[in-house]
């Protein structure tokens, strides 16, 4: 099921994510379980339980940019 229209990486991300991918395997189905989990019930459900919050101060308005503050990797 496809919640959001699009999510956006920056480059850099897709880097640093293959290079982890090789240490930590279940890295990539750990952050799909985390977009439609955690994104799902801060920006559809309206939940907020500190998962993640807007970065401000970027001079960024459109779009809105988040950092994650929890996230758990099944592989540690």
């Amino acid at each position: 099921m496809k919640i959001f229209n699009e999510i956006s990486r920056l480059p850099e991300f897709d880097r640093d994510l293959k290079r982890l991918l090789k240490r930590f395997k279940t890295l990539e189905e750990d952050l799909k379980i985390f977009i439609e989990k955690q994104l799902n019930l801060y920006h559809k459900l309206g939940i907020d339980n500190k998962g993640v919050f807007p970065i401000a101060g970027l001079g960024v308005e459109y779009p809105q940019i988040y950092k994650a503050k929890k996230f758990a990797c099944r592989s540690l």
